[in-house]
């Protein structure tokens, strides 16, 4: 199951408190996942940029090489990926708390 059609589950109205407990432990544990592969890949193109830093590039060329590289461009998903996930989680909460 992919991101997308995990939300669209999530989106259903008519979910139960379990459900959304299940739900929500689900976003929290693919939160953590995300998170430290984040943390991995931050580290990777930390030393990207030293193995490539001279004095004619600039950071900025670097960066946009890193980007277009498949570890970059797994970082910038996985980037706009857990910001999805942190307010999809927020959202489940928000439900559990007013099924109370």
């Amino acid at each position: 199951m992919n991101l997308i059609d995990l939300f669209r589950e999530i989106k259903d109205e008519h979910l139960g408190r379990q459900a959304l407990e299940k739900y929500e432990q689900k976003l929290a544990g693919l939160y953590a996942e995300m998170q430290v592969e984040i943390g991995s890949l931050k580290k990777e193109r930390a030393l990207y940029f030293l193995e490539r830093q001279r004095p004619e590039v600039t950071d900025i060329s670097i960066r946009r090489q890193w980007d277009a590289i498949p570890n970059g461009q797994r970082l910038i998903e996985l980037e706009a990926n857990v910001k999805a996930v942190a307010r999809m989680y927020s959202s489940v909460r928000s439900r559990i708390y007013q099924s109370l």
